[in-house]
């Protein structure tokens, strides 16, 4: 059962439900949130070693945060239309039908 972290909110009714609602499985694709979270972790993994002024890490590190990053915008065109069994994306309320916006750091 999804958490309350790992959900975004209606905001016509209110129901929490995930932004990866339509994506098809197993083997979809996760939220734009649960990239973004981590491109900013390992992009402050890498300020950190630039700082340090660690010699090769840093480059590597640099190119992993580029690539996390760049998943998530496809992962948030992903979950912006239908999808597997679903006939909308994660910017319609499964409880309402109102439409949301998904945002590269929704879950």
């Amino acid at each position: 059962m999804l958490g309350v972290s790992e959900t975004m909110r209606c905001r016509h009714c209110g129901e929490r439900y995930p932004a990866d609602i339509a994506q098809p499985g197993p083997g979809g694709s996760s939220a734009p949130g649960a990239f973004f979270i981590l491109a900013v972790v390992f992009g402050a993994t890498t300020a950190l070693l630039f700082w340090a002024g660690v010699a090769v890490w840093k480059w590597c590190a640099l190119g992993v945060t580029c690539l996390v990053a760049a998943v998530i915008f496809i992962a948030w065109r992903d979950c912006r239309g239908p999808a597997g069994g679903s006939a909308t994306g994660g910017e319609i309320c499964p409880n309402c039908g109102g439409k949301n916006r998904v945002w590269p750091w929704s879950l």
